[in-house]
């Protein structure tokens, strides 16, 4: 069995530690996945263990996966257009989406809306599709789709199993993780989430920025305004079960949860899900939103070896995958050491640069834990 550096874990601990001292976070939590379970689990702040968080956009990975049996069984064809498996969705020229447009963020309709009272019904989801226009035409670019594709995603599993996706999701990629659930009711159940707070502001010092990011094409921009983030504080908002954002979890359960995807407790995923849903399906178009290769597929992101692998909220590791939450929410997987990893926390810094830097380290560190 694999093991973590004692000097390494108090190394990832104390640069945890620093972020609460110096007020960027007040609460966190790191968790990180090994050999099948979770070797390291610990709180910082005025977090416990059982202190839950919202992991906004790393809730995108879990849906997803759940999708990934259809795609194996051919039910659900990645070159098929959506509007196939639901036709109201196919209006207003969204007819070419495919599903594998709609995984990767290429279908072109990235802020399009639908209102609270769309969300819990089928019936409310396809009215709303039906609705959508496109900004541009699919498949031409790849730009972040921060709510829109994922309902889609989640009407498409509800559509193909007959069943609730919260349920699906909960069966296929949470339950085998042997953690609690992730989204609904349930997961608010099961303990609510701390309180999100935003602080700081957006710097105008361009110069400083770039100092950070490496040039000014890639300093990245907010997709997703902080009064949307903060919503999530809203118990009605956490109970929606938002499919792209409304995720949540401790950081051992995201770790186990990746760790289930490295080892696919129960069968309940597809035998060759790995190389289906991060080694061969790759979008390596420009996103819009990050101005680096997207490097998507239909499970997240995957690190990729060309240097942009921070810019994707990833370690440096070429095979590392997975997909990052507001406020740099750290959750991946690497398939060449194992190591499963989530940092969580509960505060939105509006400079970049603070997540930044510290993604960039924590990643680090954690590529280093593994003991000779």
């Amino acid at each position: 069995m694999t093991s973590l550096s004692p000097t390494g874990l108090q190394a990832l601990h104390q640069r945890i530690q620093q972020e609460v001292d110096d007020g960027l976070v007040t609460a966190a939590q790191v968790a990180i996945g090994l050999d099948g379970g979770v070797a390291e689990f610990a709180a910082f702040g005025a977090a416990t263990e059982a202190s839950r968080f919202v992991i906004f956009s790393a809730t995108k990975a879990l849906t997803a996966m759940a999708l990934l049996p259809h795609l194996a069984d051919g039910t659900v064809e990645l070159t098929a257009p959506v509007a196939r498996y639901i036709p109201e969705f196919g209006h207003h020229g969204k007819d070419e989406v495919t599903v594998l447009q709609l995984l990767t963020m290429q279908g072109g309709f990235p802020q399009a809306l639908i209102s609270p009272a769309r969300w819990g019904t089928s019936e409310g989801r396809r009215a709303a599709f039906a609705e959508w226009t496109l900004d541009w035409r699919p498949g031409t670019r790849t730009e972040y789709h921060p709510i829109s594709a994922h309902w889609v995603i989640a009407e498409l599993i509800e559509t193909m199993t007959g069943r609730p996706y919260v349920d699906v999701v909960h069966e296929r990629v949470v339950a085998p993780a042997d953690t609690a659930p992730v989204l609904g009711p349930a997961a608010v159940e099961a303990g609510a989430p701390t309180t999100v707070r935003s602080i700081g502001s957006y710097p105008d010092d361009v110069a400083a920025l770039v100092a950070t990011f490496g040039r000014e094409d890639l300093v990245p921009t907010a997709s997703v305004t902080p009064e949307a983030l903060l919503s999530m504080n809203d118990s009605r908002a956490q109970a929606a079960a938002i499919p792209a954002g409304g995720g949540i979890a401790t950081a051992a359960g995201v770790a186990a949860i990746y760790q289930h995807f490295l080892h696919n407790h129960g069968a309940a995923l597809p035998d060759d899900w790995l190389a289906d849903a991060v080694g061969t399906v790759r979008n390596g178009s420009i996103n819009v939103t990050d101005k680096v290769p997207a490097n998507r597929t239909v499970a997240g992101y995957v690190a990729g070896s060309d240097g942009y692998h921070l810019h994707r909220w990833l370690p440096a590791a070429p095979q590392a995958f997975g997909h990052a939450g507001a406020g740099g929410q750290l959750c991946w997987a690497d398939p060449a050491s194992g190591i499963s990893f989530s940092f969580l926390h509960d505060t939105l810094h509006q400079d970049p640069r603070v997540e930044f830097r510290r993604a960039a380290d924590l990643h680090g560190l954690v590529l280093d834990l593994i003991a000779d």
